[in-house]
């Protein structure tokens, strides 16, 4: 942590929790103070929550009798202290154990230290897992369509032939099926590899730099199959109980977890499911149709079925029992990160929820039925959906929920090459529901935001003069180093509703980055919360600095460029890395950032930890569970910036996050000998008060 700071302006809500601030030796007791306190109140989320859909729709469950995830969030008050600072370990069945000033010792004799490195080691390896388990149905849908044993078709041959020139693939008179099948075989390789071999797409996609100092660190993996047993292994009873251990294998899990199950899933992606395109698109619960339109919403992170439904819901099959049924369309609706795969490809489908607002669109009445695949859909949405018509259908053996229907993909994935049947018995079963619709509970909020979608690196480059062959944005670098542009900073990560109110960290954090200047990318939950907001629009420039007013406006372009999905964080580091290559530097010397607000799932470790590994500073405004331990928040916060240029930063106030942001690209600047002017700090009225012009709220919301 840096010290303390003379901060422009604080956050009135932050300030009045009196929570203490952290310094490192302070009594448990009052770390405990500290967490406990960050938590807000219903009340406090609908009053200033920045997506006011969500708001309208805790108070209309609330009117119903409806609980969400944010009622049973005040039902676990008190949290447990020793839980949300990471001092209880659960490993073995001589615990749980909780260690305090008291009792600094596990029966084991683990200390705070090795606790707390233990548990972030186990969440990082589990949100690696979740993320290689994604990866895994891609590389085989990739094999599966260079086969041909399944009907699923390579929708961009191109960026096929770009990714096997980059892997060194000998491509000569070769068909794109054949390359494709290479790259399948090569990814596969990389995900479950147990026998240790030189890590080739490691040095083949990361920075030069980058692969040569994680290799000089010891922190090359062998895979990501194998850094999860490892991690579990290292962790179990009696085994690893050196700190230092810890954390060199926690870095090794996170450049698996960077360079296979985020990397290589979002390039396999682009080749199978094609390229993002450039369109416009009404964001929000107020896009659903209301009369009229069978409405499906598309939940997950494993795209597969997803596409596939996408395919063939406007076919005139489809369309005939759409008419057979008394409707007069068919409508499918994007939630988390599959809905973020769908928005960037101008599929015309519109984004109506994140992970943690996903109940809430169940909650409208509206929708035939909810397909989703595995992550982050979570458990309460049954609950919902119970009390409405609503049918959830699961397709993945890994993502079942409980009372929901099961229409799957097998385990095995024997019945791939059925994948369109699957899917038109998913559309037979919504359309049929349509009948049981009851108009009288559906309540739809009349709030919806104008959003410009569709920037792949390739467009990024288009646009600022950059070349892909080079690995270079000339025009971006040129903005930077002029000063037009202040610096670049990445949004991705969840939507928390601990330690936060419902995303208004990153809207707050944004609106002042584009104020001054800063370029921003986003993408995941914490993307979809500035398409909420608005921010991802052309005319959204109203709200920038004079300098990132001019460079958007002179391409027609948002000031927010939203990526894609979770996975897509690859897009926003390929956009800063080939920046730093036109400005002929090393990714740590440039006026980067990246921010995941209010990380929440175990995910947003690893997604953190890879911006950190790849030399660009991080922030968040919701602690990890790790406020136990001085030499944990150390070893991150300020060990790691010796050791690979970057680090983590933690301030639960959103705009002294943005200052900090801020006076970090302008120290980067000076040292690069770049222009630097001084900053400004919007107050409350101006960020949060100030809605854009793009985000549309009609009477319907009872606060206005």
């Amino acid at each position: 942590m840096a010290d303390e700071k003379k901060y422009r302006y604080d956050d009135e809500l932050t300030g009045s929790r009196n929570a203490p601030p952290y310094q490192p030796g302070m009594p448990m007791k009052e770390r405990i103070k500290l967490v406990h306190r960050l938590n807000y109140s219903k009340e406090e989320v609908v009053k200033h929550t920045a997506n006011r859909a969500v708001a309208e729709m805790v108070e209309h469950m609330q009117k119903e009798g409806i609980s969400n995830t944010f009622d049973r969030f005040l039902q676990q008050h008190p949290q447990c202290g020793y839980g949300l600072t990471g001092a209880c370990c659960a490993f073995c069945s001589y615990g749980p154990c909780r260690v305090t000033e008291k009792a600094p010792l596990s029966v084991c004799g683990k200390d705070v230290d090795l606790i707390v490195a233990g548990n972030a080691l186990r969440r990082l390896a589990s949100g690696m897992a979740a993320h290689g388990a994604h990866a895994r149905e891609v590389f085989i849908a990739l094999k599966a369509a260079a086969e041909g044993t399944a009907p699923i078709p390579v929708r961009c041959p191109e960026k096929a032939w770009a990714v096997a020139k980059v892997l060194g693939f000998d491509t000569e008179g070769k068909t794109v099926e054949q390359v494709c099948l290479e790259i399948a075989d090569r990814f596969i390789d990389d995900l479950q590899r147990s026998l240790p071999k030189r890590h080739d797409t490691i040095f083949s996609l990361a920075q030069k730099d980058r692969s040569s100092l994680w290799e000089k660190l010891g922190v090359i993996p062998v895979s990501p199959y194998h850094e999860c047993f490892e991690v579990n292994n290292l962790t179990s009873h009696g085994t690893d109980s050196d700190f230092e251990s810890h954390m060199q294998a926690f870095m090794r899990t996170v450049v698996a977890y960077a360079m296979t199950t985020v990397v290589s899933t979002s390039l396999a992606t682009d080749i199978v499911y094609g390229l993002p395109r450039r369109s416009k698109l009404n964001v929000n619960l107020g896009s659903i149709r209301k009369e009229g339109c069978i409405n499906i919403g598309i939940n997950g992170h494993a795209p597969m079925v997803a596409f596939a439904v996408c395919d063939i819901v406007g076919t005139p099959k489809v369309m005939e029992k759409v008419k057979a049924a008394g409707a007069e369309d068919i409508k499918l609706y994007g939630m988390c990160c599959t809905g973020g795969e769908f928005i960037e490809r101008d599929l015309g489908i519109p984004l109506v929820a994140m992970a943690s607002s996903a109940e809430m669109a169940v909650a409208t009445g509206a929708f035939e039925a909810i397909v989703v695949d595995q992550q982050d859909v979570l458990p309460g949405m049954m609950h919902v959906a119970r009390r409405f018509h609503t049918k959830v259908i699961t397709t993945s053996p890994s993502g079942r929920k409980e009372g929901a229907i099961v229409l799957e993909l097998d385990y095995y994935l024997k019945n791939l090459d059925k994948i369109y049947e699957l899917a038109e018995q998913i559309l037979d079963i919504a359309i049929d529901n349509y009948r049981n619709r009851d108009s009288s509970k559906m309540h739809i909020p009349d709030i919806q935001a104008k959003v410009e979608l569709g920037f792949s690196v390739e467009e990024v480059a288009r646009l600022f003069d950059g070349s892909m062959p080079e690995k270079k944005i000339h025009g971006l670098a040129r903005l930077l180093q002029a000063g037009t542009l202040r610096g670049i900073v990445n949004f991705g990560s969840c939507g928390n509703i601990r330690g936060a109110v419902f995303e208004r960290n990153q809207v707050i954090i944004a609106k002042q980055l584009i104020k001054n200047d800063v370029l921003l990318t986003a993408h995941g939950c914490s993307g979809m919360g500035l398409l909420f907001a608005g921010l991802a629009h052309p005319d959204a420039s109203k709200l920038c600095g004079p300098g990132l007013r001019q460079a958007v406006e002179n391409l027609d372009i948002p000031p927010v460029l939203h990526v894609g999905a979770c996975t897509d964080s690859t897009r926003a580091s390929q956009i800063m890395a080939y920046t730093a290559n036109a400005a002929g530097q090393a990714n740590p010397a440039m006026p980067f950032a990246m921010v995941a607000a209010d990380p929440a799932a175990e995910k947003t470790m690893g997604a953190r930890f890879a911006f950190v590994m790849n030399g660009i500073e991080t922030y968040s405004c919701v602690q990890d569970n790790t406020l136990a331990s001085d030499r944990y928040i150390d070893y991150v916060s300020n060990r790691m910036r010796d050791m690979v240029g970057a680090a983590l930063n933690w301030n639960p106030d959103p705009y002294r996050t943005a200052e900090d942001i801020l006076r970090m690209l302008d120290a980067k600047r000076t040292a690069l000998g770049w222009p630097v002017r001084d900053f400004t700090i919007g107050t409350k009225e101006e960020i949060e008060e100030r809605i854009p012009d793009t985000v549309e709220i009609g009477r319907s919301f009872c606060g206005l």
